[in-house]
């Protein structure tokens, strides 16, 4: 796992990649930008309380609310945009570092976004069920960073590997084999989440794990070949 992430930092600058990390730049600041933004507007027009001074500074609040939320949302809402330019990244790996695989399994953009979409609305739904807990571990750190990598890690895992897996295996496959290496999978998810959340290394996030993530399922997939009696457990 730690040889997938760093095979993906390493291949930064490659001139494959370097298109998509000015489009990873841009992106990442404007969903990043339109979530804050989007939530301060939304919350300045809820009336949070009846008496209208604790309104008036509730509201005063919005602003660092917008901002929890944002981050709490954010590693969700960037993977579902940048799935747009998944493909092209795993491309580029996969041209570097593993030229004798066939050509890939054309995903559908309607799959892509589709999943993206789901990732992203699961994780609205969990972090918000979550709040109080961050909430209170805001005076707790770095718990509250280590309960919000833990949390998202699995969700980001399972996006991630999943878009790796898909273009090289069928569902029944991939699916088996996720089962099969659940722990690996949600680790990696745990590092996709720290990634996309450390400001700076946020901005290049998502082309780096995308990346990591076509390096882990090749190795799990080979780790599976010289392990076939794990893979027959995962059937069951």
């Amino acid at each position: 796992m730690i040889r997938a992430f760093g095979r993906a930092f390493a291949q930064l600058f490659d001139a494959r990649i370097l298109r998509i990390v000015g489009l990873s730049l841009v992106t990442t600041i404007a969903v990043y930008a339109a979530l804050i933004a989007g939530l301060i507007w939304g919350l300045s027009h809820v009336e949070l309380a009846a008496t209208p001074w604790l309104d008036t500074l509730a509201r005063l609040g919005s602003g660092f609310a917008a901002v929890l939320l944002a981050s709490l949302i954010f590693p969700a809402a960037v993977t579902a945009v940048m799935a747009l330019w998944q493909d092209k990244i795993a491309d580029a790996v996969e041209a570097r570092y593993y030229p004798g695989l066939p050509p890939a399994r054309d995903v559908p953009i309607s799959e892509v976004v589709g999943s993206g979409f789901r990732l992203l609305a699961l994780t609205v739904i969990l972090n918000l069920a979550l709040l109080p807990l961050y909430v209170v571990l805001l005076f707790l750190p770095p718990l509250n960073a280590v309960a919000f990598a833990v949390v998202n890690g699995l969700l980001l895992g399972r996006e991630y590997f999943d878009a790796a897996a898909l273009r090289r295996m069928a569902a029944d496959d991939a699916a088996r084999l996720r089962r099969s290496r659940r722990r690996s999978i949600w680790l990696a998810g745990i590092l996709a989440a720290l990634a996309l959340t450390i400001p700076g290394l946020n901005l290049v996030g998502p082309v780096i794990v995308t990346a990591a993530f076509v390096h882990l399922t090749q190795d799990l997939k080979a780790r599976q070949l010289r392990d076939p009696y794990r893979l027959s457990e995962a059937k069951n």
